[in-house]
């Protein structure tokens, strides 16, 4: 809304310096640095998160420097830095603008706030007052900013608010790019959706650049007439793909000695629950739960949870949780095991089919399908069971890397981060089709548990079968190398647990 232009504002309203200078921002959960060109935000470090851990690797085949803290600006090139703000009329953009500041440091204890004032002057007598207020004990930041019309004809100035990036490699189960929330739903923008651009009209509430644990949110207090806009921005260092993710406000007219005003809240840091909810614009669907599956993800890292509280490992969590699942399950499991018994009971008499028939495919058919009606047995029984399970499989493969807690923690012995590969061996080998992988002990196990558990399954009348499932475990040890370790514990007690299951099976029926 326009308004009177109010006078407290100008004593900040010097003229701009030549030379560009930082401004740092100290509180206990990070160090912002801010560069006076563009007011922009140059780094953003997360005071209690590093962005790994040390681990125990035998074959260390590649330099990596020592841990340190979580960086939350991943674009170093200085003209694209996140938190501009572009401020175009009469068809021109400002660029490059240099802002005065009325403080180079600000140090803002526990519980209390603290604010920097960037004023820049534009071309045609325009004004623009950034105003960064920060709390202490929170990774929350308003941010006012003010157009000024100190010119002497009136204006239609129109805003917008950028967060720029650069989404790297990433991992191969992660996500690391822009999305916006628009439309009461939140869209990731993959590569080629950058590449192409994509804009956003219908009920934006925020902008973001996330991955799986962390995330950088900019979302606009007054919402009507904003669109959102992702396109490809070309990043001097070649250091990735770079892009921009743009809010843009309705132009405004504004006459002489008027202004307008844009607030904005702005969240940079971890992607945890219980703060994305205090942001009150429905952060939390940040995490990227499943369409279809979101409740069974969510009720399981609720449970990893509460037994977290008793036990105080996670990787103790995700056995607890392997037993109860297997004993949820376990009497589909056993059915499905008898099923896969009768039908090895009936192969002598398919093979003596197979061979009556071999030339007459329809006739073969009609007398299995006869076969299995008199010995009442389903071709399909070993599997149907199972297959009710797999949602549970598929949900918790997905909600494991969502878990923030789960992120750096140290299960025992060598297993000190469940939320990354296990490569205890070496950190990365070159494979065909998978590239550098690291490999570690925790996948080999898995697969030696995997063969193990389908010899003792019941044979198949299908040599060539038999042989693919005796194939199948060496196929996912290499699936596996990749995975986080949480994810191959769980599949790695799954099989142990299976192996019992088969063994008490058959001591009961023999």
């Amino acid at each position: 809304m326009v308004k009177e232009r109010r006078e407290e504002v100008s004593e900040y309203a010097v003229e701009a310096v030549e030379k560009t200078r930082d401004v740092v921002v100290e509180t206990p959960l990070y160090r912002a640095v801010f560069t006076t060109s563009g007011a922009r935000l140059k780094s953003w470090t997360l005071k209690k998160y590093m962005d790994r851990v040390e681990t125990v690797v035998l074959w260390r085949r590649k330099e990596i420097d020592p841990p340190k803290p979580v960086e939350m600006v991943t674009v170093r090139d200085p003209e694209n830095l996140p938190l501009k703000t572009d401020v175009r009329f009469d068809g021109m953009s400002e660029k490059d603008l240099v802002f005065s500041v009325d403080t180079d440091t600000l140090f803002v204890d526990e519980n209390k706030e603290g604010s920097i004032v960037f004023v820049g002057r534009l071309k045609e007598g325009l004004e623009l007052v950034k105003r960064y207020t920060f709390t202490g004990n929170a990774y929350q930041v308003d941010l006012d900013v003010e157009i000024i019309n100190r010119g002497d004809r009136s204006l239609n100035p129109e805003l917008s608010m950028v967060w720029s990036g650069v989404v790297d490699a990433g991992g191969r189960y992660t996500f690391s790019g822009p999305s916006v929330f628009s439309g009461n739903q939140v869209a990731r923008l993959k590569p080629k959706e950058i590449k192409k651009g994509k804009t956003f009209t219908e009920g934006i509430k925020w902008i973001a650049f996330e991955d799986n644990y962390f995330l950088s949110l900019i979302a606009p207090r007054k919402r009507d007439g904003v669109t959102a806009q992702v396109q490809e921005r070309e990043i001097a260092d070649g250091s990735g793909l770079g892009f921009e993710n743009e809010l843009t406000f309705s132009t405004v007219e504004m006459a002489p000695g008027r202004d307008e005003r844009f607030s904005f809240l702005i969240y940079i840091g971890p992607k945890l629950p219980e703060l994305l909810k205090t942001l009150d614009v429905e952060a939390e669907k940040a995490i990227n739960f499943g369409k279809y599956l979101g409740s069974i993800e969510k009720g399981l890292l609720f449970f990893l949870e509460f037994t977290h509280g008793l036990t105080g490992n996670y990787g103790v969590d995700i056995i607890i949780l392997s037993i109860l699942l297997k004993v949820v399950f376990w009497p589909l499991s056993r059915k499905s095991y008898k099923s896969m018994q009768e039908m090895q009971k009936i192969q002598p008499e398919m093979k003596m089919l197979q061979e009556k028939y071999k030339d007459d495919k329809q006739r073969l058919n009609q007398e299995m399908m006869a076969l299995y009606k008199r010995r009442k047995v389903s071709p399909l029984g070993g599997c149907l069971p199972m297959l009710v399970q797999f949602p549970f499989l598929i949900a918790l493969y997905k909600a494991l890397p969502l878990s923030f807690n789960l992120r750096h923690a140290p299960f025992v012995l060598w297993l000190r981060d469940l939320s990354a590969a296990d490569a205890f061996f070496v950190d990365e080998l070159p494979l065909p089709l998978l590239g550098n992988t690291p490999v570690g002990p925790l996948p080999l196990l898995m697969g030696a548990s995997m063969l193990l558990q389908q010899k003792m399954s019941p044979t198949m009348g299908d040599p060539r079968q038999a042989k693919m499932m005796m194939i199948m475990p060496v196929m996912f040890i290499f699936i596996f190398l990749g995975f986080p370790s949480g994810l191959v514990l769980y599949w790695f007690v799954q099989n142990l647990l299976s192996i019992g299951e088969q063994y008490y099976t058959r001591r009961k029926g023999s």
